[in-house]
């Protein structure tokens, strides 16, 4: 299903096959981390990464081709339901276009920004229907992690009271960053008085 959705948005996305050799796909978390070198976001449901290719002294732990050219790396998320697996590769595929014209996008807002309308002409699926599903994969997400790691401490900020749900404490003094974004010790974070674990429900 994974290889049938990859092909054909390949070809949607009027992508050359001369990049396919360079594309290389992973569902395993830990796999794609080694490719890349970089921590990958416990909510995130997909990613892509370009690897330019290496110089005579770079090396890189992503898989290589004999040609040793430039790589295309994709993690898709395989605890999803079918649709939103569709949709992601659909995604990432579209990252990977902008990247192969030059014209790499950065998110503004996951959903909403022109990379979901993109997505939504793509798929032929209604942008609400994409805004949807996204919030649902991800709330399944974080109640999954939360069961694995429970909300256990609650800070606040005395000065706009903006609270901070955390699974461990802080192990030295932390400031609010929506008040200072630097430390301020007037805006230090103080411990608030909860029960011992918290649900999703209530840290949100």
């Amino acid at each position: 299903m994974l290889k049938h959705w990859l092909m054909h948005y390949w070809q949607k996305l009027g992508l050359a096959h001369a990049e396919l050799p360079a594309l290389a796909l992973t569902q395993d978390r830990q796999e794609y981390m080694r490719w890349t070198g970089k921590r990958l976001n416990t909510m995130a449901l997909g990613c892509y990464c370009y690897i330019p290719a290496p110089s005579a002294r770079a090396r890189t732990c992503a898989p290589t081709t004999g040609a040793q050219q430039h790589r295309h790396l994709i993690f898709i998320e395989p605890a999803m339901q079918a649709k939103s697996i569709e949709v992601t590769v659909a995604h990432e595929l579209i990252h990977l276009s902008d990247r192969v014209q030059g014209t790499p996008r950065r998110h503004h807002h996951h959903g909403y920004d022109s990379i979901a309308a993109d997505e939504a002409a793509i798929t032929g699926y209604a942008v609400e229907d994409l805004r949807a599903l996204l919030h649902e994969e991800s709330a399944t997400r974080e109640r999954a992690r939360r069961e694995r790691r429970p909300i256990r401490y609650i800070y606040q900020c005395p000065g706009c009271g903006k609270q901070y749900p955390r699974t461990r404490r802080y192990s030295q003094a932390v400031s609010c960053s929506s008040c200072d974004k630097v430390y301020n010790p007037r805006y230090c974070l103080y411990l608030m008085s909860k029960p011992d674990v918290v649900s999703p429900s209530e840290a949100r």
